[in-house]
């Protein structure tokens, strides 16, 4: 049977980040654990106290969580994050997937990450854009948000928009003479379907437009 480690807490400092936890086990390997100051105090621990290799390793996870928490701050600091990317950046500092998870529901939690908000952000500038609620959807979704989310925006801020007058505008810009001949109009519909826009959309934009044009002349 292996002989159960214990570990001694030589000393506790503390310092602006928190207190650092100065451990040597029975095999005589050192450690140094850096916690916050709220972490350290769900800990009944002292200076001298001996703990066995499970109270080890709950020191040892809110130091992880503590040091994932730090560099996410930052990595919001930087720039605009939602939880995927700020997983994937956690993940790429050498942080395992399930603690990165952990952080990036924690900064949610507290507002740090706001997805309904960066959601509505990125729609406005997709719309002046002139893009089709499909592409919209499409490209929310590519960014890492959640399809349930981004499904659910689209039925409560999308409803009310008039993708048909926004590929009527492109339409007009765009392909001007407007095309007359059948395989131009074809390869212009393609065109605007890769935009977002469905067939019922562009065929409605180049109603309104021809009544337009039959109004002017």
């Amino acid at each position: 049977m292996a002989e159960k480690i214990y570990y001694t807490i030589e000393k506790i400092k503390k310092s602006p980040q928190g207190r650092t936890f100065y451990i040597v086990s029975s095999m005589d390997t050192r450690f140094e654990m850096l916690v916050s100051e709220e972490q350290y105090e769900r800990f009944d621990i002292d200076e001298g106290d001996v703990i066995d290799d499970e109270y080890f390793l709950k020191i040892r996870e809110e130091m992880l969580f503590d040091n994932a928490r730090r560099h996410a701050f930052a990595i919001l600091a930087s720039g605009e994050n939602n939880k995927r990317s700020l997983v994937s950046k956690l993940h790429r500092k050498g942080f395992s997937y399930d603690l990165c998870d952990k952080i990036a529901l924690y900064m949610e939690n507290r507002g740090y990450i706001d997805e309904k908000k960066q959601i509505g952000l990125l729609c406005d500038t997709f719309l002046r854009k002139k893009f089709g609620k499909i592409k919209i959807i499409n490209e929310l979704v590519t960014r890492g948000y959640r399809r349930e989310d981004v499904s659910e925006f689209a039925k409560t801020e999308l409803e009310d928009v008039d993708f048909a007058d926004n590929c009527a505008y492109i339409i007009e810009h765009k392909y001007v003479p407007f095309p007359s001949d059948a395989e131009e109009i074809r390869k212009m519909m393609g065109a605007l379907m890769r935009y977002g826009y469905t067939v019922a959309d562009i065929k409605e934009a180049i109603r309104r437009i021809t009544e337009r044009r039959k109004n002017e002349s």
